[in-house]
């Protein structure tokens, strides 16, 4: 088991013969390679073929235009004098049961978005984005919002997929729309904040990796996320995280790299530091902290935050606190410090030159002496010279009389 365990913490899909044989490991993926080339994949194209000839046709002609049309005007305010009229006709015209908040399985709008999926899931970009644009329409007037958001989702998904350019005009007109219409449907109308959480996200990544001039949408596009307040803390930090790699991505131009975005990525790498530290994560505060002023470094003017107090204090207080937090000072470590008091006085006491002089004159005239208990070492040295200079005195004398 402990073999197991550290080839599975060791992430290497491939390597898996402990837990089966080598020969069943081929045998598996030989099986599961026919069946999806074999059945899985021409099965799904007939499909796509089939519903493409007998239903989006008919919808993307002129017939399927002047449907799409009377229906619009069926659920329109002439037509309809009350408000009973007005439902009723939206539910004979349409083939969206409200109650249930689904279409039949058997309905054109049904038979598309399968279509629209199909397609997304061989890969064929285009076809899928244009059944999915097709689609937005549609739902938009039978007011289904869980498909009309889903719909844009993918829509702007599918056109993000694309291996062709996309202009900033384009991006801005059609991509950003459907991103914000999107998410406005899944927080506002149908109340699935996830919904928005996986749209923003995967609209956020795909813009990251077409960089150039995308790569300050998809931060954009995160920062909205970190704004709607959907994740919890640990989802903020990570989302942060993102939102660095996402400036960290631009590109500058010239010699002087004009353009780039490193501080703002490093700003972010800073804020992701804070976040983690506050959730006991010192690890990972430590790797985006370290990201951080590594990106700091990259700048030409690399002492250029030393002359902003606040923030270098604030991130000298941050790597601080990381430290105690990863290496804290435990009681058999902590050693007792010598006073810094008690070894001043000691050496102002060995420096001052004391005069031994018999009759030493006191600067405080008329000052009764201290008691004993303040005199300190020195005095006292001294008060012994004195008396053995006196008692010198005395001896001489009664020699010189003797």
């Amino acid at each position: 088991m402990a073999e197991i365990q550290a080839r599975e913490s060791q992430e290497d899909p491939e390597d898996s013969f402990p837990c089966i044989y080598e020969s069943d490991t081929t045998a598996i993926k030989t099986f599961i390679r026919e069946m999806v080339t074999q059945s899985v994949v021409p099965s799904m194209e007939r499909c796509v073929a089939t519903w493409n000839d007998q239903v989006a046709s008919r919808r993307r002609g002129i017939s399927g235009k002047f449907m799409s049309l009377s229906k619009t005007l069926k659920w329109g305010s002439f037509g309809s004098s009350s408000r009973s009229t007005s439902t009723n006709s939206m539910g004979s015209g349409s083939n969206y049961d409200a109650l249930q908040g689904f279409y039949r399985p058997d309905s054109p709008e049904a038979l598309m978005r399968k279509l629209a999926d199909y397609s997304f899931m061989l890969r064929d970009w285009k076809l899928a984005q244009q059944i999915y644009d097709f689609l937005r329409s549609d739902f938009t007037n039978d007011k289904a919002w869980k498909y009309h958001a889903a719909a844009n989702e993918m829509a702007a998904i599918s056109t993000l997929m694309m291996p062709n350019a996309i202009s900033a005009k384009t991006r801005t007109e059609t991509i950003d729309l459907m991103l914000e219409t999107s998410s406005y449907s899944y927080m506002t109308r149908c109340s699935a904040p996830y919904g928005a959480l996986r749209c923003l996200t995967l609209g956020m990544e795909l813009l990251r990796v077409r960089g150039g001039s995308a790569t300050g949408d998809a931060a954009r596009w995160g920062s909205r996320l970190l704004e709607h307040k959907i994740v919890g803390p640990i989802g903020d930090s990570l989302f942060k995280e993102r939102v660095a790699v996402c400036y960290g991505s631009k590109k500058g131009h010239g010699v002087g790299l004009w353009g780039n975005r490193t501080r703002k990525s490093a700003m972010w790498s800073i804020m992701a530091a804070e976040g983690w530290l506050s959730l006991d994560k010192p690890h990972q505060s430590k790797k985006s902290l370290d990201d951080a002023l590594a990106k700091y470094a990259t700048l030409t003017n690399k002492d250029g935050l030393m002359y902003f107090s606040e923030a270098n204090g604030f991130i000298q207080n941050l790597e601080n606190e990381i430290e105690n937090t990863l290496y804290p000072i435990t009681e058999s470590q902590a050693t007792i410090m010598p006073d810094d008091d008690g070894i001043e006085t000691t050496m102002g006491e060995e420096s001052e030159a004391f005069n031994s002089r018999p009759h030493r004159r006191s600067l405080v005239g008329g000052v009764a002496p201290p008691p004993v208990a303040s005199l300190e070492s020195a005095p006292l040295h001294g008060t012994l010279i004195e008396a053995e200079e006196k008692d010198q005195l005395v001896t001489s004398n009664d020699f010189e009389q003797e």
